[in-house]
């Protein structure tokens, strides 16, 4: 039995659209000789569709294509599995569900409800949807089949300490003797978390002895990114290995054969297509996946916004040096407008600096200096109180610049790309409707050490593909002390500690969870308070941040909920 998968990036909304990826994807998946096509978690709809599930029009739209979807297999030896929204049969509960429904001889033959619904991080799917009441498995030429969506296989995982379901879908599959485990899914990126994802669902098909498909989306969806690395797993008594991996942030098909037979009921697994040279058996390092992970999502954001042109300001460091690089890989040089706005605070090699990035780059500069509406507005705000405090006078030059930024952007239809890194984000070392103004922070869940290591990257992957090109951001960029440059020679260091030391503090406590008193413990910093209590009074910024690409296990935004009016800083601190 031939089983295709598509590795699709689907739109959220766009049913036209997302029916086309699927039809082309079944087309392929006829002519390779499939017995049935596996796409991702809401292919119809696309995921996650938050507060439009709240829509009458989503259910009708999803049951139309479903119709539509359902003709495409008349006559044909191949089935189609797709996902979607559909109504709740249930009396009480939420209204919907989400749903895979298997199309086969024009018709809807299986269908299989979520059972598992996480609420944790960017998921919230028990506002919307109502579990599955029981679980089936799908006959397939008389292999018992069980058909998991996404969650239904993460019952084992303790990430947070214990089990999150006492259901285990996993257990019902056992008991009712499937054969094989086809998983549809739409997990996000995180860093780290492929390794997990393959190594929990080899143990599930270890422990059930069977072998184990998995198809996830692939793509960007507002801050949140889809890795794809679909993959296939071999299961035996005891064991299990990775067979097969699709591309990572690439849309993808796979065409795997299976087979089955012997006194033991040996099964095989093959991955036939893409062949061993398309593949990527071989995961590439988790830095190389990032980088090309927020390259996909500057190019979905746009993509499925309708822009298609950028703004960014560029100061000669190394953080706008990086989103530039990244915008351009993303939209092409043709669709970025970089600004230079030096003030009389501004050093000579950052202009210069600036410069040759956007040499290097391809790109078009403009150098719109802030000087004169800085003195003019600075002496006109400063009338009847003597003069401006110096954080008043260094916003103000932030704010003129947002000011230019958006202004350039309304004129060219473009959007505006901000610069800030993490930790700049968590130590509110950023100026609201200033340096935080724009539509999207692609380095925003990267801490300052990282957005150092990616410009790393991205200068020998520059050269790497292109041996006689010029590494794209200048080495003055990278190797100078960082500087917002707002007054004379300010540092960033004259506010904040080190990065390399503060990264570390600001990771354990964000993304790792570690209570105050074993951070304290551990690394024994005299600021450490002072750093605690910087990160809590300045959530109401990060309130008000663009979407950041969530690229860690803890993104600012969608995924950290925190009170802005609370009185918790008096909780971390000493007294």
């Amino acid at each position: 039995m031939k089983i295709a998968l598509a590795q699709l990036n689907p739109t959220v909304g766009d049913f036209k659209g997302n029916a086309d990826l699927i039809q082309k994807a079944y087309a392929r998946a006829v002519k390779c000789g499939a017995r049935f096509l596996l796409t991702p978690e809401l292919s119809i709809c696309g995921y996650p569709p938050h507060d439009l599930l709240e829509r009458p029009e989503i259910v009708e739209r999803c049951e139309a294509i479903l119709k539509k979807l359902a003709k495409l297999t008349e006559g044909q030896t191949c089935a189609l599995i797709v996902g979607h929204v559909a109504p709740s049969s249930s009396a009480v509960g939420r209204p919907v569900q989400n749903q895979l429904t298997v199309l086969e001889q024009g018709r809807a033959v299986f269908t299989q409800a979520k059972t598992l619904l996480p609420t944790y991080d960017v998921f919230d799917e028990a506002r919307y949807f109502e579990p599955a009441t029981q679980i089936r498995l799908w006959e397939c030429e008389g292999k018992k089949i069980a058909l998991a969506i996404c969650e239904d296989l993460w019952s084992e995982d303790q990430k947070f300490g214990k089990k999150l379901y006492s259901t285990r879908p996993i257990q019902a599959y056992r008991e009712q003797g499937a054969d094989v485990i086809c998983v549809v899914s739409a997990s996000p990126y995180e860093w780290g978390k492929r390794t997990h994802r393959e190594q929990l669902h080899l143990e599930h098909a270890r422990d059930l002895g069977i072998p184990l498909i998995y198809v996830n989306q692939v793509g960007g969806t507002d801050e949140i990114l889809f890795d794809g690395a679909s993959f296939v797993a071999s299961g035996s008594a005891g064991a299990s290995h990775l067979i097969a991996r699709l591309p990572v942030f690439r849309e993808s098909f796979g065409l795997v054969d299976w087979t089955t037979g012997g006194p033991e009921r040996s099964s095989k697994l093959e991955m036939i297509e893409p062949t061993p040279s398309q593949r990527e058996d071989t995961a590439p390092p988790e830095l190389q996946a990032l980088h090309r992970g927020i390259v996909v999502g500057l190019k979905d954001y746009f993509r499925k916004t309708g822009f298609r042109k950028a703004v960014i300001g560029l100061s000669g460091g190394i953080d706008s040096a990086v989103v530039a690089t990244l915008a351009v890989e993303a939209l092409g040089a043709p669709n970025l407008i970089a600004v230079a706005m030096p003030s009389q605070f501004s050093s000579s090699h950052s202009l210069e600096d600036a410069e040759a990035l956007a040499k290097n780059l391809g790109i078009r500069l403009e150098t719109k200096p802030i000087k004169f509406a800085f003195v003019s507005l600075n002496r006109e705000l400063a009338e009847g109180r003597g003069s401006l405090k110096s954080i008043a006078q260094e916003n103000l030059q932030a704010r003129l610049r947002g000011v230019f930024l958006m202004t350039l952007a309304n004129h060219e239809g473009a959007l505006v790309l901000t610069t800030g890194n993490k930790s700049e984000l968590a130590m509110g070392y950023c100026t609201l409707y200033g340096d935080m103004v724009g539509a999207l922070a692609p380095i925003g869940d990267l801490f300052k050490t990282r957005v150092y290591e990616l410009a790393h990257l991205i200068n020998q992957t520059w050269i790497g593909q292109n041996p006689r090109a010029v590494a794209p951001i200048p080495e003055r960029s990278i190797s100078k002390p960082p500087s917002a440059e707002l007054k004379p020679d300010q540092k960033d260091e004259d506010s904040l500690p080190p990065y390399d030391a503060l990264d570390p503090v600001l990771q354990a406590y964000l993304e790792e969870s570690r209570s105050v008193e074993s951070i304290r413990h551990e690394f024994k910093h005299p600021w450490i308070d002072e750093i605690f209590k910087k990160l809590e009074i300045n959530e109401y910024k990060r309130r008000q941040a663009a979407p950041v690409l969530k690229l860690s296990a803890k993104a600012f935004g969608l995924g950290r909920r925190i009170p802005i009016a609370k009185i918790w800083d008096k909780v971390i601190l000493k007294s």
